[in-house]
């Protein structure tokens, strides 16, 4: 057994599908229990109170007069007026349409874009948002359209302030429209926040992007060090490879000098070497033979 629940939603989903097929819905009807049947059988007695008489009759279903013993040609001719009321269909009439429920101009209409009105300068919201460019210095795209929505939510910020204090008695300071006032205080204060988020995401922006210009330059510096450390050592192997070979020229000079003046010095040096166990190193002998 389906619960009430269920059945309305059956219900209801029937009564969509008729209405979209153009044809009348009736509800369909509980069958009657013994009860039910018994007592609406039953003669009604003069002077019975009327819940008796109702009882067993269902829950009515909503009405649905413009589908009940509708004629065909009737129906075909409503579907065919509704198509002369389909709303504006030129872009100059839609622009006009766009605006019909816009009261204050504190929220974003005309699909969203923001909108100066008559009453305001155009040229004063073009300086404020040249001067918020100037001030954070834009470099980017991303730090375009966060510096743009930020002049959007001040305008708007300013807009809701000037609609306020219209509701404020100018001697007492009373509010006078407790209504309207709660609204633009309600929309000041989400512009308001609109214009710090702008301004923290572009902080934060600009943050990102600082550490990682710190940490390329970083590792630039440390690439330049760790080069500068190779190119150091490097002369220094330089040095100590000069300065070994000026010791070796020195050597053979002194020994070849030591040739000419002694010519038992190579007698006595093979006897040296012999008696400390070394021997001439190819270098020497290559020095000695020239």
């Amino acid at each position: 057994m389906i619960s009430r629940k269920e059945r309305r939603a059956a219900e209801h989903a029937a009564r969509k599908t008729a209405r979209k097929a153009g044809f009348p819905y009736t509800p369909p009807q509980p069958p009657l229990s013994a009860t039910t049947k018994s007592a609406a059988a039953a003669p009604i007695k003069e002077n019975e109170p009327e819940s008796f008489i109702l009882v067993g009759i269902s829950e009515p279903g909503p009405p649905f007069p413009l589908f009940q013993n509708i004629s065909p040609a009737k129906l075909a001719a409503n579907r065919a007026n509704a198509q002369h009321s389909t709303g504006a269909k030129s872009p100059e009439t839609q622009a006009i349409s766009a605006q019909n429920h816009t009261t204050h101009g504190l929220a974003r209409h005309h699909n969203g874009n923001f909108k100066i009105l008559t009453s305001e300068d155009p040229q004063a919201f073009e300086a404020l948002k040249q001067s918020l460019i100037a001030e954070h210095n834009v470099l980017t795209p991303t730090e375009s359209i966060l510096v743009h929505n930020m002049a959007e939510s001040h305008w708007l910020a300013q807009r809701a302030q000037r609609l306020q204090d219209l509701c404020i008695h100018p001697d007492t300071g009373a509010v006078t429209d407790e209504k309207n006032f709660s609204l633009y205080t309600r929309y000041k204060t989400t512009h308001t926040r609109a214009f710090h988020k702008c301004l923290n995401d572009l902080l934060k922006l600009r943050g990102e992007k600082r550490k990682a210009d710190l940490g390329f330059e970083a590792q630039k510096v440390a690439n330049e060090r760790h080069e500068m450390r190779k190119q150091a050592h490097y002369w220094e192997v330089l040095k100590k490879d000069a300065l070994a070979c000026r010791q070796l020229s020195d050597l053979a000079a002194q020994n070849s000098k030591a040739r000419e003046q002694n010519p038992a010095f190579d007698d006595a040096y093979e006897a040296e070497l012999a008696k400390r166990g070394l021997e001439k190193n190819s270098w020497e002998a290559a020095s000695q033979a020239a």
